[in-house]
């Protein structure tokens, strides 16, 4: 079966997200696909949102380890990369539930898999088989982190900016390569 709409966007980052609200509430008939089962994109789960998150929590701890008032906890406290991760996963449940509501709200139906190409106007979502025409699609597929290929981010001590949350534990030194946004942001939270 063909399902036909005006247009087809695919991904649920913030470009395809804002692609779709924008053409639904134009009127527009929209469908959306999404690689991951679920909707937001790396912005969502291993990008700016569990960073930020992520930088507030150590903010604050800093800022309350720091006050004069409790400063004599300091030694009884015991706080892991794990305890500040799952602060940061309430933040990204969140942010999901909210993303899902847009799409229900404006009437634009996710289908998860990955997109291809068939011609022009027609899409195939490889997982299901299902057929998608449309005069216009958005590509909206994200962004990834440069991976040189003289470093070896097979190794267990190199991260990229979406691996560098998944670490279970304080490091005691850290070389980060490259210093803009996201490599400062990570610079100024693992001090």
């Amino acid at each position: 079966m063909i399902k036909t709409v005006d247009v087809a966007v695919i991904g649920t980052g913030p470009g395809g997200e804002g692609a779709a609200m924008q053409l639904a509430k134009g009127g527009r008939r929209v469908v959306v696909l999404e690689r991951y089962g679920r909707v937001g994109g790396g912005c969502t789960y291993w990008g700016t949102i569990p960073s930020k998150a992520l930088r507030i929590s150590i903010l604050q701890l800093t800022e309350a380890l720091n006050n004069p008032a409790i400063r004599h906890l300091r030694a009884n406290l015991k706080v892991n990369m794990s305890d500040l991760r799952r602060s940061a996963q309430t933040v990204i449940a969140s942010q999901e539930a909210l993303r899902k509501k847009f799409y229900e709200r404006n009437d634009v139906e996710i289908l998860h898999g990955n997109a291809r190409f068939v011609d022009p106007h027609r899409l195939v979502v490889d997982e299901s088989g299902q057929e998608i025409r449309a005069e216009q699609i958005v590509i909206a597929s994200g962004s990834r982190p440069y991976r040189p290929t003289e470093i070896d981010f097979d190794h267990p001590r190199i991260f990229d900016s979406d691996k560098i949350l998944d670490l279970d534990h304080r490091p005691q030194s850290m070389t980060i390569f490259g210093a803009g946004v996201v490599g400062c942001e990570y610079a100024s939270m693992f001090r």
